[in-house]
């Protein structure tokens, strides 16, 4: 991909951030993952992670919550972005399915709309699902990415740079068209 192109997307991203909401957490969650000194994959998939619920919001489609993770993999294969980036993003809700069996306070300090949310995507995994989750070949990225979130609570952040996380998803884009 030239780099134009990319500098468009990135733009694009930005904005829908900016104009849609989820811009600083999102920032944020990029900062703790380069903070925690995960690789820069890890970080853009933090940066990502909500950019189907914005996508949804900024083209008035109305899909359900449940589908966001849906909408942002759709939306980021469209852009072209990696396979792995896709599925990180796209892998969201499996993530807090799982934690949600698996440690039980994770569970009990989410939100009461939260807990209903998880509800509606399938609850707490069962054993069975756990154990195929856990064999997925990217499951400690998928995990690093959702365990952000529970970083994020612990660490005081500066306002994070913007063109910094622009020129990561330029790089990105760049680097996986050829």
């Amino acid at each position: 991909m030239v780099s134009g192109k990319a500098r468009l997307i990135a733009n694009e991203i930005i904005d829908l951030y900016q104009n849609h909401g989820q811009f600083e957490h999102v920032m944020q969650l990029a900062q703790v993952a380069e903070m925690k000194g995960y690789d820069e994959d890890i970080a853009l998939a933090a940066l990502l992670q909500d950019i189907g619920q914005v996508a949804v919001a900024a083209n008035g489609s109305g899909e359900a919550p449940d589908e966001f993770a849906e909408a942002g993999a759709d939306y980021l294969r469209e852009k072209s972005f990696s396979k792995k980036i896709v599925r990180l993003v796209e892998s969201s809700i499996e993530s807090k399915r799982y934690l949600a069996f698996k440690e039980p306070s994770y569970y009990e300090q989410l939100a009461a709309e939260e807990k209903d949310l998880l509800e509606k995507q399938g609850g707490k995994m069962y054993q069975e699902e756990a154990d195929a989750f856990e064999k997925y070949p990217l499951f400690d990225d998928i995990m690093a990415v959702r365990k952000l979130d529970q970083a994020l609570r612990e660490e005081r952040l500066l306002p994070s740079d913007v063109e910094h996380f622009r020129n990561s998803i330029i790089r990105h884009l760049v680097k996986v068209s050829y």
